[in-house]
């Protein structure tokens, strides 16, 4: 296919990839036309004669912008007539005269050679124009606030992120670009699950509560299905089902972010995480099974993301503290050693894993030895996993508390154990 390919004139590949393309949003404009009657612009013949004169304009004269911008002056024109029939007969609305100028540049770009960029312009096109009822029902389904959501995203990753310096400053080797990289990737994945609950709604199964939240927040996730479980609104096997389940989505969790900024200290919690992880999701399975126990409506308005986690205010405050356990455990690496991490482990367990087992991460194999950085991970984790065996039993009822807190202690002996075992130690 490749040496078929070379062997074509690019004269010929670019013009035959601007009509094929021409032609598929002619016929999606043609059908249009069909439907509904009037004199809609172009259609089967117009978008490819468009395609055709942008293709040999740029053919002819491809040191010279003047044909180009004349060419397209003259189709500007004929689109302001078109537009200006449209409103006449009460049709607003500009789609095909703004697909005859992506047409026009399509044809362009294939005379440039720019054969992959013509493809996927084409393509898009046709997508755009073929899926219209599809993408207008998406928009009257997407909340507001979830698109003011999705610029903060963008202005997380997109604005801050490139003008962050990316160089270590001072003797801890701070480097502003991995913390707010480290910022950007929990967000992303916390915003994921969140919308994966605001998508399905409250009506849902304690399991799946709680396979959606662990991956947001394990911790609140407990602190949710224990409340319901007190309050009589589901019954203690799927409540303790849904907490176990969302300790094993976060093992799941820290695994892929530990992975994404310290592969090798990953490499030695592999077996260690997902192992605990795959025994509570078959735990809470199969705690959870048979039951009709749901999250209650009331929960729909309070998930256990309530919170959006790309609130600026959010993303700030878990960088403060990221750079905060940065510090703390590189002070406490150099002043007690390997020990001294593995006991703020566990004091920084019992409060939120996310910035101290990431602070180990940016460590591991520099200043801290992978296996101590590893068995921290893992204090920490098994740390958290107590703390949520008490709010379990604090907020839940008796059965609630006992059958979820066991499962959760037995998920953290289990992976500090398969630790030992797996470094034969």
């Amino acid at each position: 296919m490749r040496e078929l390919l070379t062997s074509v004139s690019p004269e010929i590949l670019g013009l035959v990839l601007a009509l094929g393309l021409s032609l598929l949003i002619g016929f999606e404009r043609e059908e249009l036309r069909t439907d509904r009657g009037g004199s809609f612009f172009g259609g089967v013949r117009t978008f490819p004669l468009i395609a055709l004169a942008a293709f040999l304009l740029q053919s002819t004269y491809p040191q010279s912008t003047l044909p180009m911008a004349a060419g397209l002056l003259v189709l500007g024109i004929l689109l302001g007539v078109s537009h200006w029939a449209s409103i006449e007969e009460d049709r607003l609305g500009i789609t095909s005269e703004v697909a005859a100028i992506v047409t026009w540049a399509m044809g362009a770009a294939a005379a440039r050679g720019l054969y992959w960029l013509t493809v996927a312009s084409g393509v898009l096109a046709v997508l755009l124009l073929q899926e219209k009822r599809r993408l207008e029902g998406l928009a009257l389904h997407i909340p507001r606030e979830e698109i003011a959501t999705l610029v903060r995203f963008l202005v997380l990753a997109g604005v801050i992120l490139p003008v962050v310096p990316n160089r270590a400053y001072t003797r801890f080797e701070i480097n502003p670009f991995t913390i707010w990289l480290v910022v950007v990737a929990v967000s992303g994945l916390s915003y994921a699950s969140y919308l994966l609950q605001r998508w399905i709604g409250g009506r849902q199964g304690a399991l799946l509560t709680g396979v959606l939240g662990g991956a947001y927040s394990s911790t609140a996730t407990t602190v949710v299905l224990a409340r319901r479980s007190r309050s009589g609104g589901l019954p203690p096997r799927p409540a303790a089902g849904g907490i176990v389940a969302a300790t094993g989505v976060m093992y799941v969790r820290i695994w892929i972010l530990v992975l994404l900024f310290a592969p090798v200290l990953a490499r030695h919690l592999t077996l260690s995480f997902w192992g605990p992880a795959v025994a509570c999701l078959v735990a809470g399975a199969l705690l959870a099974r048979g039951s009709a126990g749901r999250v209650g409506e009331e929960d729909a308005a309070a998930p256990p993301a309530s919170r959006n986690p790309l609130e600026l205010l959010s993303a700030f405050t878990f960088a403060a503290v990221f750079l905060a356990v940065l510090v703390i455990t590189r002070l406490v690496a150099d002043q007690f050693g390997g020990t001294g991490v593995l006991i703020l482990a566990v004091i920084s367990g019992a409060a939120d894993v996310d910035p101290f087992i990431l602070g180990v991460a940016q460590f591991a194999g520099h200043g801290l030895d992978p296996r101590t950085a590893a068995l921290a991970v893992l204090l920490a984790a098994a740390s958290n996993n107590v703390m949520k065996a008490i709010y379990a039993r604090a907020f839940g009822d008796r059965r609630t508390g006992l059958t979820g807190g066991v499962g959760i202690v037995l998920a953290a002996a289990l992976s500090i154990a398969l630790f030992f075992l797996g470094t034969g130690s």
